[in-house]
């Protein structure tokens, strides 16, 4: 009988990948075919390097097409130690690899010993560490670069106990370091560090300085924010770093030319005199890097678009509309647009289709773009119908200048008013007052800080510029309007995805306004005086009724109350990230400028209320109140919070003198101190009584301020309701996604299984980073059910994710490993501090 012959088996070996090691671990690592690294500092570099990011204190990676890879690497060899660029296959982070490595010996070695090694691999002493424990260089002798020799090192040098790459990290600080660049100290907007004047209220400030702190940076280069303008300068110092532009583009006649098309010439982005897109550009995402300005957000990248322009005049059509913002779609989170026209702005109705598909699905993330326009500088509504004239316009021939008389219309229209994805960006002085040019009315969203000046030049009006970016002379302090406001709101939106990429446009927009602050100046500017060129001024009706009030009104909206002015109040980037990243605001403030009448000699007097929608518990409380009074010592004042908590805060004191306008706090008043931990949210009522005869007065204003404590925990919870198949050990998974960014300093993992036998089960939580622990490893024999709370004193191995960030998509898996018995993942949670 012939013998069945055997089939020889494919002893082909797959070909490894490239490895290394790090702490004793195979890294698998992936050679970058377009980057390379090199010792050099980047001013140190030749013309041809010129791509290129500090990546160290000494090093720079330069970028270049893979056709040039291996001659600029020749060419960086004869001027300092050069390498392959390297990305962690797992992670796909970088990899950033030195010309040392760290090697540890077995048992110290002999003088001798010690020589050989360095020898055989023509290495260098950078360090001695101790005994038997060196920092060492590769020299250009060695051979092989220091990936190949960590793996020959570990895998075939018996001596050797471990080795390790002298790897570099860019990593974010933990707390930022505030910007140097030389005009920080006068960007007001940004920061709340300038004494008060009658030009200045910290009220005005947007806190980015304090965002900036709570993020740990200043903005994530994911996220891009388009601005459609006359142009920007490319190489102007604040946005010279590598990478900073995402896109960009500019129209010749009907066509854009973008980047990377044949004949796009980055120096056509910027013509001399036309520096109007180069400063919003610098309002968002000038760079922090001690050259000039900074922007709202300098961590994020910017894709401009060029329109043509002649002066301050844009020539823009929807078919170019259509063009530039379908290039924007794929690139940009956000995009700024600071121009409109007045008094109609209509637009094609496949136009208004495009902006309504992006803002709910396009956009770099396909979670919608945040569309940003400036509301307008006319002094006029924008979206209203009246029945008297309106101004909208100067009424100044700037060739001139001369007084020609202003242009006035009833009616106002602008058919982005309502579109979801859209907000129109009003403008707030400096005194934390409305912009006197600011439009106003239905339509408007949110407002920012912008400069201050008269619509119609007649008068001085209190209030600082914006210093920002500019073309030729760099910088300027004069920029303003709601054309900067709209790039400022951007900016902070960028911010936001910033904390939380999972945002959608929606959900930004309803943040921004929920978190926008109300705690602002309502006192309305003067009417506009006659002038021997212009006696009969009765055309100056601005701002009209029903507008004619800042005051903030509940109209039953989503996302809080509503001023004409101010629309859902003043963004404030503080709040915002603090509510992106699942914190609840710092601060919430409410007020009230409706005037009412005190009636002489009663004991109801008259009660006045705001509303707080933000949740929150009070740490400590600030009332103002001002009351205008001719025998203060007549007056009660009394404040009720929701609850029905009542604290007295003025009781008849002051005898006869005039006025009461005092801040109460428990510094000044004890009693204040009763609230402390309520809930902030509902109706506060400030009641004001006259309790003796013959003296009257009116209450003018009052304002709450509250200051929320801040839970140092993060709980999240997810009803999971999965069935654990049986003996499968795949088993069933379910993620909580956590986006705050702070280290963790202690955790608690709670689940609610339901099984006839929990000794069949194996529980793993994995934080999303490639840590992972096992809870609960198939004990409880016949027990039915898993219904605990674990924590690092039971189960050690939490203490592994101690001091690692909160963000990331957690992971909890249950795999039932025996067969007959099977369950319910019911639910589980995080507590984190």
């Amino acid at each position: 009988m012939a013998k069945k012959r055997a089939t020889k088996k494919n002893t082909t070996r797959k070909k490894p990948g490239i490895y290394t090691y790090r702490d004793g671990t195979k890294l698998e690592l992936q050679k970058e075919t377009d980057r390379f690294v090199v010792r050099q500092l980047p001013k140190d570099l030749p013309e041809s390097m010129s791509t290129n990011q500090r990546v160290s204190g000494s090093s720079t990676r330069v970028s270049c097409s893979s056709t040039k890879l291996e001659s600029l690497m020749k060419a960086a060899r004869e001027l300092a130690p050069t390498h392959h660029g390297y990305r962690s296959v797992e992670t796909g982070d970088d990899f950033l690899i030195t010309d040392r490595i760290i090697v540890t010996f077995k048992q110290t070695p002999s003088v001798e010993e010690l020589g050989e090694f360095l020898a055989k691999y023509a290495l260098q002493i950078v360090e001695e560490w101790s005994d038997n424990e060196f920092l060492l260089r590769l020299t250009n002798d060695t051979g092989m670069n220091p990936v190949k020799l960590v793996v020959k090192l570990h895998e075939d040098e018996d001596s050797v106990e471990s080795v390790d790459h002298d790897l570099n990290f860019s990593v974010e600080k933990s707390q930022v370091t505030l910007p140097d660049d030389p005009f920080y100290d006068q960007q007001w907007h940004l920061h709340r560090r300038m004494d008060a004047s009658t030009d200045y209220d910290p009220r005005a400030s947007v806190r980015c300085e304090e965002a900036w702190q709570l993020l740990g940076n200043f903005g994530s280069s994911d996220v891009a924010i388009g601005v459609t303008d006359d142009g920007c300068q490319l190489d102007h110092p604040d946005f010279n770093s590598a990478g900073k532009f995402s896109g960009w583009g500019y129209f010749e006649g009907n066509t854009l030319l973008r980047r990377g098309d044949a004949g796009a010439q980055p120096a056509k982005m910027y013509e001399a005199g036309a520096d109007h897109g180069t400063s919003c550009s610098g309002v968002i995402a000038a760079e922090v890097d001690s050259e000039a300005t900074v922007g709202a957000a300098s961590g994020c990248r910017l894709a401009p678009i060029k329109w043509e322009s002649s002066g301050p005049r844009l020539f823009i059509s929807d078919s170019k509309v259509r063009t530039a913002f379908r290039y924007l779609d794929s690139r940009v989170d956000i995009i700024s647009n600071s121009w409109g026209g007045r008094p109609i702005t209509r637009w094609a109705t496949a136009t208004k289709r495009l902006i309504r598909e992006m803002a709910a699905t396009g956009g770099r993330r396909g979670k919608g773009v945040v569309f940003l326009w400036a509301a307008g500088n006319e002094n006029c509504p924008v979206h209203h119908t009246s029945t008297q004239d309106i101004p909208f316009d100067s009424g100044v021939d700037p060739s001139g200048p001369f007084w020609v008389g202003v242009r006035t219309a009833r009616t106002f229209v602008n058919e982005l008013v309502g579109i979801p994805g859209n907000m129109q960006v009003a403008a707030l002085a400096s005194t934390a007052q409305r912009s006197h040019y600011s439009n106003y009315g239905t339509g408007i969203d949110i407002t920012a800080p912008s400069s201050n000046s008269h619509t119609y030049h007649r008068l001085r009006l209190p209030g600082f510029g914006i210093t920002t970016a500019k073309g030729v002379d760099r910088v300027t302090s004069i920029f303003g309007g709601t054309s900067s406001a709209t790039p400022l709101v951007a900016g902070i939106a960028a911010l936001v995805i910033s904390a939380n990429p999972d945002l959608t446009a929606l959900e930004v927009i309803s943040l921004l306004k929920q978190t926008a602050s109300k705690d602002l100046n309502m006192t309305d500017w003067p009417k506009t005086q006659p002038a021997s060129f212009d006696r009969d001024t009765s055309w100056d009706v601005s701002p009209v009724s029903p507008f004619d009030s800042g005051a903030f009104q509940n109209n039953g909206l989503a996302d809080g109350t509503w001023s004409p002015w101010f629309g859902h109040g003043r963004v404030d980037a503080l709040d915002a990230v603090q509510r992106a990243i699942g914190r609840p605001p710092a601060s919430v403030s409410a007020s009230s400028t409706v005037a009412l009448d005190i009636p002489d000699n009663t004991s109801t007097g008259v009660v006045s209320r705001v509303e707080i929608r933000e949740a929150g518990t009070i740490q400590s409380l600030e009332v103002a109140v001002d009351i205008k009074h001719s025998f203060r010592g007549d007056l009660e004042v009394r404040l009720v919070s929701p609850s029905g908590t009542r604290v007295l805060l003025h009781d008849r004191e002051g005898g006869g003198r005039d006025d009461l306008s005092v801040s109460y706090d428990v510094t000044n008043l004890a009693a204040l101190s009763s609230l402390t931990g309520e809930s902030i949210q509902g109706v506060w009522s400030l009641e004001v009584a006259d309790r003796a005869p013959a003296d009257t007065g009116t209450l003018k204003s009052w304002r709450l301020h509250a200051t929320i404590a801040q839970s140092d925990a993060l709980e999240v919870e997810s009803d999971a309701g999965l069935s654990i198949a049986d003996a499968d050990p795949d088993g069933v998974t379910d993620s909580i996604r956590i986006s705050d960014p702070r280290a963790i300093g202690g955790i608690e993992v709670s689940v609610d299984i339901t099984h006839t036998f929990i000794g069949d089960l194996q529980i793993t939580l994995d934080n999303g980073s490639g840590s992972s622990v096992v809870l609960h490893d198939q004990i409880g024999e016949g027990t039915d059910n898993l219904r605990r709370k674990y924590t690092p004193s039971d189960i050690p191995g939490l203490a592994s994710f101690v001091n690692q960030p909160a963000a990331g998509n957690w992971t909890l898996k249950v795999a039932d490993l025996v067969s007959q018995d099977t369950g319910k993942l019911n639910r589980w949670g995080l507590r984190i501090t």
